[in-house]
């Protein structure tokens, strides 16, 4: 009898021993899930972190256009001498102004986009300044549509050729369209 007690205590103490070992694993397998949702947590802190980082830098870089922007502008307007006549006209009309004086200072053939960056006034309203612009001084500007309806607004200099101020004082039928279509877009 004894001996069958002493296998009964040896049973339960291995099978004791055997639970606790399974406690254990078990408790390791809890912590080690912990630790990697610890470091998930960490991770997508620190996505989170990058991501409020890259929409700070597109923010930061949208202000440093906007600013180098303006400096063009006040660049621009101070380089003409003289500011918009609101008084005299509309500010369409002084923005048109100061737009031919742009033009006469340094001619050339300037896009709808690059007219934005020099006037500082948003698409629509340079184009309306740019077909303005032609109406006042026919003889000097005209405006021109390129591939894929691009605008172009030239200056052409009184000491130019007369055949091409002569062409450019009467309308052709590529202007009359430009035209048209300018208005439908204003």
């Amino acid at each position: 009898m004894f001996e069958e007690l002493l296998e009964v205590y040896k049973n339960k103490v291995s099978d004791s021993e055997r639970e606790l070992e399974e406690n254990r694993a078990m408790m390791g397998l809890i912590l080690a899930v912990e630790n990697i949702s610890n470091m998930l947590t960490a991770k997508q802190q620190d996505v989170d972190l990058l991501g409020r980082l890259i929409d700070q830098v597109d923010h930061l870089s949208k202000e440093v256009a906007d600013l180098k922007s303006q400096m063009k502008t006040r660049h621009a307007k101070s380089s003409v001498g003289r500011a918009p006549k609101v008084s005299e006209g509309n500010a369409l009309d002084g923005h048109t102004e100061n737009l031919i004086d742009l033009l006469r200072e340094r001619p050339g053939r300037y896009t709808t986009s690059e007219l934005v960056e020099m006037l500082g006034l948003n698409k629509t309203t340079v184009i309306t300044v740019m077909k303005r612009a032609v109406d006042m001084d026919p003889a000097h500007v005209k405006l021109t549509q390129g591939k894929r309806r691009k605008l172009y607004l030239s200056y052409i200099p009184e000491d130019d050729e007369p055949g091409e101020r002569r062409e450019a004082e009467s309308p052709s039928e590529e202007e009359d369209r430009v035209r048209l279509e300018l208005m439908s877009m204003t």
